[in-house]
Formats: C-alpha cells, structure tokens, sequence
C-alpha cells in the first residue's frame, strides 16, 4: 500500500480514536461531578469546564471524521433523481465548496485566535486553545478531502484539484479581501446561497458556514472574526452535551439486544390486534423514543427489525415501510428528544419543561397511528397474528423491558424535581445503559464498547454540526435585525393568537417541505420565540408544535428523510411509500391541530407535576 495512504488511514483511525476517548471522558467528568454534588458534598469548580472543552474538541475533530465517513447529513434532493455519472459532478461540486469553507474557517478561525487573550474561568487555560478547534479541525478537512475525491477512480489527482478550486472560491467569494463580493445584503445573501447550496447536496453545515462568510466578505476582517468565534462558542454549551450522552445510552441498549425486548413487550401489548404486527411497530417506535430521541436512527432500527417480519406475514412492504416512518416521528416527541433540547438551547426555554410536555402529544400521535393501522388493517382484510398472551407472558415481556422503560421517567422526573440538568441526566443513562447491558441483559460486553462510542461520534457529530454551524447564521440575522423586521412584519397578527397559530403551522409545514428538521430549528427559533410570545403563546407550547410540525416535513417530498431511510431499508420504491403514508399523515394533522388548538395537552401535565 501507498506510505501516504497508509498515513491517512492512520489519521483517520487517530481522529476515530481520539473523538471516542474524548466523549468517553465528557461522561465519566459529568457523572463524577454529579457523584461530588451528591454524595461528597462539595461539587468540582473544574469538572464541568473540563468536560465542554473535551465536547467542543470532539465536536470539530469530528467534522473531518465525518467526511471520511460520508456521513454529513445533507439533503440529497438532488443524488435521488439522477444517474452516476451526473452524481460524481454534484459530490465534486459538493467538494469544492466544503473545501473553500474549510479554507476560511482555517484563515479566519487562526486569524482569530491570534487575537484572543484572557483565560477560561476555572481551568485559567488561554482561551484560543478553545477556539483553536475550529482552523485545526479545518486544516485536518483538506487532508481528508484531497484523500476522499469523488472522482478519485476516474481522475488521478482530482482531490487536489479539488482543493485548489475551493482555495479559489475561497479567495474570490469568501475571503476578507474578495475579488467577487456579493452585492447583496448580508440577509439577502445569506438566505440565497445557503438554501441554493442545500438544495445541490451540499452538506448543511457547511452551505451555512459558507453562507455566513460569503455574507461579510465585503466587510473586511473584523467582521470576518465573530464567525470563527461563535463556531466554537456556540458548542461551547453544556445543554448540547446532553444529545450525545442519549445517543450514546440508545447506541449501548442496542448493543444489550434492547431492541428485541422492546419488540417482544409491544407484542405482549397489542400483537393480538387487528394489524397486529403494524401495532406492535408503533408502539415498538413509542417506547424507543424514550431511548434514543432521534426519529431517523429509530426509524432506521426498527425499519431493519420489523420490515422483514411484517412482510413474512403478509403486510405490502411500502406499507410497512410507511407505518415505520410516521409511528418514527413520536420520537421526537417523547422525551428524551433531540429536538427539543435545541429548541431549548436555541430559544433558553427550560428543557425538563419540554420533556415533560412532550409525553401526552406523543402519545397522542401514537394512539392517532394505531387508529389508523387499524382501519387500513380493516381495509385490506389484515387479521390478528396471534390470540393474546397469557397474563404471565405479558408479566415477563414487561420485567425484561422494564430496565429500558426506566429510563424516560428517571430522565423526567429527576429533570423536573431538580436532581439534576439534562446532560447530568444523559450521562447518567449511559452508565445506568452499560450496567444493565452488561448485569442484566448480559448482552453488553466491555470489548463492545469502543465501537459503540465510535458510532455514538458519528451521530452526534452530524447533528451538533448544524448546530454549530447555524451560530454564525444567527448571528448574522441578529445584525441585521431579521427577526425583528419579521415580528413588525407579523405584528397584525400577534393581535389573534389563534389566527397566528394556524399562519405559524403553514408556515412550519411548508418549511417542512424544503429543510432538514434540525437546520429549521436552529435557525427559526430566534426568529420565531419573540413573536409567538408578544401574541401571548407559551414558549414551552411553542417548542412543541414547532417540533411536531417540523418532524412531520420528514414525511412529505421532496425531502422526507424518513420516507427515504425506510423505503432503502425495505427496498422499494419511494413514491410508492409517499402514497402508503398520507392516511397516517392525515391523521398526524389532526393530532397537531389538538395539540396547537388545545395547550393544555402540552402543558396540563408540567403543570400538574409542578
């Protein structure tokens, strides 16, 4: 093999390593400090620190680690709908533009830490070390891309040329000194080449992060560095923390073969109903989502586990397909959820608040879905599977679920009673995941758990990504006061909150339509929070039907990202699964009309906990 090929293999399994560790870290920091608060009596002043440094290193480490793996999450609008040679242009377009975008956040983001002075707070560490993340994760990207070409099998060298042509751009559209500024406004400008980068496959964070400087080329170096500043800072959140820590525990049940008891205790429930083994979908994805919290991975779990079954027993694939990805949205919805703790970092709405308000819309959506099933059962002459299980079967599919059904109301109720914050609560999960995998289950062992934490990064990654990325993006509105031209532009309507409520939910499902779930979040809840509280809407009400609405444009084109995970994992065609979904998106809208229309739904539970 080719030294240098071995030296990049060896990069890359270097930044696997060391992202693993590091994540591995921020958890043992974060329970040590609850052990301290606890159990000591004197809680660590460093601990916590520690623990955001070592995320925000991960976090940026593992931009290049994504790249190698093709796991950025983009749209894919394009890839769909045309053949392999015209993709290889699209991915070598793709290419290009990551490339100038990590050459500006390696200029600029050096440029700024030259300029930081001051320490952290409790380490007293110089700061730039903390911004330094961002130009070295940059500068280990243009390695990774010179190595991953998507033309590499056609032409020798084409990683460099890719390089070279987004050191070009770079210079032409993104650096202080642009030869081509945009004679746009910075809003203007933003909006037009984010979305337009999105919509050619372009990986999101990156359409943002470019977006963002092309946006102030014009404006000279100073205006260059609160970018490269709010990059870093932005994941700089210990509230962030907490979306790892739950992927990470729902990664560890996985590996415990969680999965098959959860499955078995649904069919306990409502195997014996008619369209039995599409209930037992629904509620296998209802109990998920207090494990994961992600709609897409669920989706994708319980597509590879239940598909196949269902087919076996004479359910049409596209529909089992269907019913996998609308019973997948409920993750989102019960806590804990992913969405909801970026709707909480992104509005400072307390995040135990949206757990909590969550669990009754959830189940709402569940027993909406099963409805459904029932009457498409009904419809296509589908009889129960089985009769149903004695009393003390039911007994044993529950003890054997139990230790993994604990986990949401541990994660709620220490939330709400004050125990502990969310990423406390992740983190916890996570050893309360490995103990019961490897005493309880004893499916877990500890040669497992290096991979587990791999796969925990990747995901993790890909979401704080956009997160990330989205910050300079905020920023950006903020200075040129968007949303508050769009509140004076909505002014008439905070007069009706009702009128505004029914123009917020088109205007969130026709945004549906056209962005990723979590690129929609960060970038509408600023915008949209001082609004929907001048018309008098709770921002805890406001976070659920923001989340609700917005997981719900994962089922409909020409985006739907669940439609398109399930129908890959089921192997057929698209369109044919989009037709198989709107009975059960029908009945979603209702569900999200109850929700919007009837607040204590979301709220009456909170208030009742207190």
């Amino acid at each position: 093999m080719n030294p240098s090929i071995r030296a990049y293999d060896a990069l890359v399994r270097l930044l696997g390593w060391a992202c693993a560790a590091m994540l591995a870290s921020t958890v043992i920091l974060t329970v040590i400090q609850v052990f301290f608060r606890y159990v000591v009596g004197d809680p660590l002043s460093w601990s916590e620190e520690l623990a955001r440094w070592l995320f925000v290193w991960t976090v940026y480490l593992g931009w290049p680690l994504l790249i190698s793996k093709k796991k950025h999450m983009r749209l894919e609008f394009l890839l769909g709908r045309v053949g392999p040679a015209q993709a290889e242009r699209i991915n070598m377009l793709s290419q290009v533009v990551v490339a100038a975008a990590c050459w500006a956040m390696m200029f600029h983001g050096w440029d700024f830490c030259s300029r930081v002075t001051g320490t952290s707070g409790s380490l007293e560490w110089p700061s730039k070390y903390l911004y330094m993340a961002v130009p070295v994760s940059a500068a280990i990207s243009l390695i990774v891309l010179a190595y991953e070409s998507p033309m590499a099998g056609k032409m020798r060298g084409s990683g460099l040329l890719g390089l070279l042509l987004g050191a070009a751009v770079y210079k032409t559209v993104l650096s202080a000194t642009a030869l081509l500024p945009i004679d746009l406004s910075v809003g203007w400008s933003l909006h037009i080449v984010a979305l337009s980068l999105m919509f050619l496959d372009v990986p999101i964070a990156y359409c943002l992060v470019f977006a963002a400087y092309a946006a102030f080329a014009k404006q000279g170096d100073l205006m260059m560095l609160p970018i490269s500043q709010s990059l870093a800072s932005s994941v700089n959140s210990f509230i962030l923390m907490s979306i790892p820590f739950f992927i990470l525990a729902a990664h560890v049940m996985n590996a415990s073969a969680i999965t098959a008891h959860l499955i078995r205790f649904a069919a306990a429930l409502v195997g014996h109903m008619r369209g039995g083994l599409a209930q037992v979908n629904v509620v296998t994805n209802t109990v998920m989502g207090g494990l994961s919290g992600s709609s897409l991975a669920v989706a994708v779990g319980t597509a590879k586990a239940m598909v196949p079954e269902m087919e076996k027993r004479g359910y049409p694939r596209p529909f089992a397909a269907a019913v996998t990805s609308c019973a997948s949205t409920i993750d989102n919805l019960i806590p804990p959820s992913i969405g909801m703790i970026i709707f909480s970092a992104a509005g400072a709405v307390s995040v135990g608040a949206l757990f909590t308000a969550g669990i009754l819309p959830g189940l709402l959506m569940a027993a909406a879905l099963m409805l459904m099933v029932h009457v498409q059962a009904k419809r296509r002459g589908l009889q129960p599977e089985s009769t149903p299980m004695s009393w003390t079967e039911r007994m044993v599919a529950c003890r054997d679920a139990l230790p993994a059904l604990m986990v949401p109301i541990f994660v709620v109720l220490g939330m709400r009673l004050g125990a502990f914050t969310a990423s406390e609560a992740g983190a916890i999960a996570v050893v309360y995941a490995i103990v019961i995998g490897v005493f309880a289950y004893r499916q877990l062992h500890w040669r497992h758990l290096p991979e587990v934490l791999k796969d925990g990064v990747l995901d993790t990654v890909a979401i704080v990504a956009v997160v990330a990325a989205s910050a300079p993006f905020g920023w950006a509105l903020g200075i040129e006061r968007i949303p508050q031209q769009i509140a004076q532009s909505f002014a008439f309507l905070s007069e009706n909150k009702w009128v505004f409520l029914l123009v917020l939910n088109l205007f969130l499902l026709v945004v549906g339509l056209a962005m990723e779930f979590i690129a929609s979040l960060v970038i509408l809840v600023p915008i949209l929070l001082p609004i929907a509280v001048a018309a008098g809407i709770d921002p805890v009400h406001l976070g659920i039907i923001m989340v609700m609405n917005l997981v719900l444009g994962a089922l409909t084109p020409p985006l739907g990202v669940l439609v398109f995970a399930t129908a890959s994992i089921a192997k057929v065609k698209i369109n044919e699964v989009y037709k198989e979904v709107m009975p059960f998106f029908w009945a979603l809208l209702v569900v999200l009309g109850l929700v919007t229309y009837i607040p204590s739904i979301s709220l009456g539970l909170g208030k009742l906990i207190g």
